[in-house]
């Protein structure tokens, strides 16, 4: 027994009209064709559906069990067809994106934001986690793209990684720190003072010489964090600007509150070439992004660029300075 979509239409318009004529009419067919398409039915499922006459059309009992069973699929399928096409056209569907502390204060948010402009229909549901976290989400099919760390990524074939420009990452302190007046500030400055950080990769904990995980048993393999812990960069600035604390961010986490004065940025005598972003674009291998998640990604990358464009005027500048 075979049958089709539009067959079940051809039955459901018959249903709702009665006659050959109205019906043919009101689906964009002609009568023979409609009459044609209800005969293969038949004869598909081996029963007749319909008793007709010159006055009326009536459903046998067969064809009304079938009307009954029609009305969800053919109703599921316009839903379908609806939903699609809004994802393909952009003024609908859901997109599901992973994003790790620092890009999501740097890029992530601005980019979404942008892209609620440009596409109001798009529903966003963005998680803000360690990287640990995105990655096992992501593998599990919980998010439709993640962007974080990408250094415990880069050798897993389940997962496709596009690196985003580095950004320089600064570590800083409360005014009034004692570390704040000083001109320029050394590591071993630094290692003085307890930080306020996120999970990291313990390879950069270990450059900086703060990884501790000694007390942690839930940290996972291959992170590592400082003696304070944070879920979110803006909770390192809260703790930093009331205690001697030291943060580190990238220079737009901290800009508003470097104008006002409550946060100063370290300077440091020679800036070691791993203090940057190492976040970019994770999605899984062999999967073809949806049209939303392409057109964050678009959004997302112009950001990131306007980002690297700033922060390469900021170093000309610094480094003109006398």
């Amino acid at each position: 027994m075979k049958f089709d979509l539009r067959q079940l239409r051809h039955v459901l318009a018959l249903d709702r009209y009665r006659s050959f004529a109205r019906a043919a009419e009101a689906i964009g067919l002609t009568q023979p064709a409609l009459s044609r398409s209800l005969q293969a039915l038949e004869d598909d499922i081996g029963a007749k559906l319909f008793d007709r006459d010159r006055a009326r059309v009536e459903p046998t009992a067969v064809g009304l069990r079938l009307i009954e069973l029609a009305r969800p699929l053919v109703s599921q399928a316009k839903l379908a067809e609806r939903e699609l096409q809004q994802m393909i056209g952009l003024t609908g569907g859901l997109l599901r994106i992973g994003a790790g502390p620092f890009a999501a204060e740097t890029s992530v948010g601005t980019a979404v934001g942008r892209l609620a402009r440009r596409h109001p229909g798009i529903q966003v549901d963005v998680s803000v986690s360690d990287w640990p976290d995105l990655y096992r989400r992501l593998l599990n099919d919980e998010l439709d793209v993640v962007i974080a760390e990408t250094s415990h990524a880069i050798d897993d074939e389940r997962l496709v990684v596009e690196p985003l420009p580095q950004h320089p990452a600064v570590f800083y302190c409360r005014s009034g720190h004692p570390l704040s007046n000083q001109e320029e500030v050394t590591l071993e400055d630094i290692g003085r003072y307890p930080i306020a950080m996120t999970i990291l990769p313990k390879r950069l904990m270990d450059m900086i010489g703060k990884a501790d995980t000694t007390m942690r048993a839930d940290i996972p393999e291959g992170a590592a964090t400082t003696e304070f812990r944070v879920e979110t960069p803006s909770m390192a600035r809260s703790i930093v600007m009331e205690s001697d604390v030291l943060g580190l961010a990238l220079p737009p986490q901290i800009e508003h509150e470097v104008a006002l004065g409550r946060i100063v940025e370290l300077r440091l005598k020679v800036p070691p070439p791993w203090l940057t972003s190492y976040y970019g674009i994770i999605r899984l291998a062999r999967r073809t992004p949806s049209p939303a998640a392409n057109q964050f990604l678009a959004v997302l990358r112009e950001v990131e660029a306007e980002i690297d464009a700033r922060s390469r005027v900021a170093a000309t500048v610094a480094d003109a300075s006398p």
